[in-house]
């Protein structure tokens, strides 16, 4: 093993306290932190937040970094191609809903390295477009579908909330996901995929919501003030009257959460084997702690009933 590996190996090993916490989540029981413990190791590793490779012309609203080491680990947690929960069976699977013809033309937002974007326009033999908030992750995505003989049928772009960058009644079908709860203006970007609806068309949207109104746990506070970018949520049926005011006709609404859940905890049942089999270096393995710590935050707001995940399903006009 290399010196690098032996280095992240002692760091792993001294951060005693955060992995108790981990595996506290992990079985479900509330850590107790021992007041007598402390600890003296160094910090971990500081991951400097890069330029963006991409130079967007509108405003960049999300302030995640995503530097090649968080970019990797996310892709041994998710799958590849994935930045976020949900894999290619997954992507494909709750896009069925949509019914995006053979040939015919799908947009993604909120597509992060693009691997559901490539799995629909494989899956479906059609062409999908993905949009995606951050500068980093829509570079990084379109360098991946090209990699894959797909930067023509499975395009990554940034998307720019300052201007409409959708084609008029151009798409068969739209899926919008972790998207919207970090817009504080939603009907705008609503409004514009909508019109980018061919008639009949059908849109998905897959996101963050509040339980309800008041909800403020300590739990929702935690996850809220962790997040790079201020979530700006709403409940549920507030989504889905948003979807109706961009003139759409709303077929379903349900509470996404358990199915959600289900796939992140899949996804971090790897945690273990990718540290024991080493091959994680000093600045990966610090992104692996910071993802770690990012998604135990999410998932305890998710667990105690205040988060929520919206999955509703909407058709344009006839």
């Amino acid at each position: 093993m290399s010196g690098e590996r032996h280095s992240l190996t002692r760091w792993w090993d001294g951060k005693a306290e955060a992995r108790a916490k981990f595996h506290a989540w992990w079985e479900g029981y509330e850590f107790q932190a021992r007041e007598a413990a402390v600890e003296t190791q160094a910090p971990p590793p500081v991951i400097a937040a890069p330029r963006p490779r991409v130079k967007p012309t509108g405003k960049v609203i999300v302030r995640e970094a995503w530097p090649p080491e968080r970019v990797k680990v996310a892709q041994m947690v998710w799958g590849d191609g994935f930045s976020f929960p949900g894999g290619v069976d997954y992507t494909v699977t709750i896009a069925q809903a949509l019914k995006l013809p053979r040939d015919g033309r799908g947009l993604d937002i909120g597509s992060g390295l693009g691997g559901g974007t490539r799995a629909m326009a494989c899956a479906y033999g059609a062409i999908v477009d993905g949009f995606d908030l951050s500068p980093d992750l829509a570079h990084e995505g379109q360098g991946l579908s090209i990699a894959a003989s797909l930067g023509d049928r499975a395009p990554i772009d940034f998307l720019d909330i300052d201007r409409d960058m959708f084609k008029h009644k151009h798409y068969d079908a739209a899926l919008i996901r972790n998207t919207l709860s970090l817009m504080s203006d939603k009907a705008v970007l609503l409004k514009r995929v909508a019109a980018s609806l061919k008639p009949g068309g059908r849109m998905l949207v897959v996101e963050f919501c509040l339980a309800r109104e008041d909800a403020h746990g300590a739990a929702l506070d935690a996850y809220r003030l962790g997040e790079a970018t201020a979530p700006r949520l709403a409940t549920l049926p507030v989504l889905a009257s948003r979807l109706k005011e961009a003139g759409l006709a709303v077929l379903g609404v349900e509470d996404h959460t358990e199915s959600f859940m289900r796939t992140v905890l899949t996804g971090w049942a790897k945690i273990d084997a990718l540290v024991k089999r080493g091959e994680l270096d000093a600045k990966e393995g610090a992104a692996l702690m910071g993802e770690a710590e990012l998604w135990q935050r999410r998932v305890g707001a998710l667990q105690s009933g205040d988060l929520r995940v919206a999955r509703i399903l909407a058709t344009a006009a006839q």
